[in-house]
């Protein structure tokens, strides 16, 4: 908020300033599938409006107004697929005493989506593996997955449909028989999947009952009714899991619990030097075979969940998974071969 009054013998009394409802802070952050936001503002006296930097993607259509008046119009956003984040900065002025009454506003883009891809990344439109397995996907204009259907020999074993009410920022996911909700902000991320009995949600691991930062360690855990419970824990040792940052876990823990017990894999990871955020989906899911896949995190709804780089070995247990990647010209993932004892499953990527 600026304001500024004066009632100097030299000059008029005027009263002249700006105040903005919305953005509510000067420097708003943006993703790469970011399209449009909104500015509401109020201005004393008449005003224009000049864009500093940023011009070449970054769009206002009001540009000057009245005073006493409150505005609300759009921003808009090309989409970043520069692989760079990228800033802007629009500037308002009181139009009779541009000197005394002025304020900016500076927007930042990720190069990343919300999901952690980059923003250049084309959308998965199907994987095919050698072991009899068809993975589906369907995406909208905003590269938000819209459905996932998985099946093995003509067998049905996940399917997954999205809806997306940008209105109240509620995401609907319908996984089969149950239905799942959650709010997101612009990132389109679930803050926490809720359904009738069922949650999928980050939750903190703890240190002498003190929870530890999740750049340290977190897990990503999902609840059912029935208690066939699944827990995945991850250790970080202190990498950012801001936008845009590179993070791989050093070590995954999986926990599966049925009625017939408690199943605990701990994983040992290597990375290949091939990036996991130049196609939508994220790969590291398809390492421990079709039917343990999990569709969430293969559609990377979750994202501090999925590494930055593609995983080339894999240690647990006595038992080691090998993973050899050829890539498409733009750095996709063409195939995906993972290697166990003599099994060789390959994926074949479609887009």
């Amino acid at each position: 908020m600026v304001l500024t009054a004066s009632c100097l013998e030299s000059e008029d009394p005027y009263q002249a300033g700006f105040y903005f409802e919305k953005p509510s802070y000067v420097l708003s952050t943006f993703f790469a599938n970011n399209h449009v936001d909104t500015i509401s503002m109020f201005s004393y006296g008449k005003w224009y409006m000049t864009l500093d930097a940023g011009g070449d993607w970054f769009s206002v259509n009001t540009q000057s107004g009245k005073g006493e008046t409150v505005y609300t119009f759009p921003v808009l956003f090309e989409e970043n697929t520069t692989g760079k984040g990228r800033g802007a900065q629009i500037s308002f002025y009181d139009t009779d005493h541009p000197d005394k009454a002025h304020s900016s506003l500076v927007y930042w883009q990720y190069a990343t989506r919300g999901d952690g891809t980059m923003g250049s990344a084309p959308d998965v439109k199907a994987i095919t593996g050698s072991d009899g397995s068809r993975f589906e996907f369907a995406y909208d204009a905003q590269h938000r997955p819209l459905q996932l259907r998985i099946t093995k020999d003509d067998n049905l074993l996940q399917h997954l449909t999205l809806n997306y009410n940008d209105r109240d920022s509620v995401v609907t996911i319908q996984d089969r028989s149950k239905t799942l909700t959650s709010e997101y902000t612009n990132d389109y991320q679930p803050k926490r999947l809720i359904g009738d009995g069922d949650t999928i949600s980050y939750s903190s691991q703890y240190y002498n009952y003190i929870a530890v930062s999740a750049t340290q360690a977190f897990n990503l855990e999902h609840r059912t009714l029935l208690g066939n419970n699944s827990y995945y824990a991850f250790l970080l040792g202190g990498q950012s899991l801001t936008p845009d940052s590179l993070h791989c876990a050093d070590s995954l823990s999986i926990a599966r619990v049925t009625s017939a017990g408690t199943e605990i894999m701990k994983y040992k990871l290597k990375y290949s030097d091939y990036d996991n955020r130049y196609q939508s989906v994220d790969v590291n899911q398809l390492i421990f075979g079709t039917e343990q896949c999990d569709p969430y995190q293969l559609l990377s709804l979750f994202r501090y969940a999925r590494q930055t780089s593609i995983v080339k070995a894999a240690y647990a247990n006595g038992n080691e998974y090998n993973v050899e990647v050829k890539l498409n010209t733009n750095r996709s993932v063409n195939t995906l071969t993972v290697t166990r004892s003599e099994q060789q499953i390959v994926y074949t990527f479609e887009y």
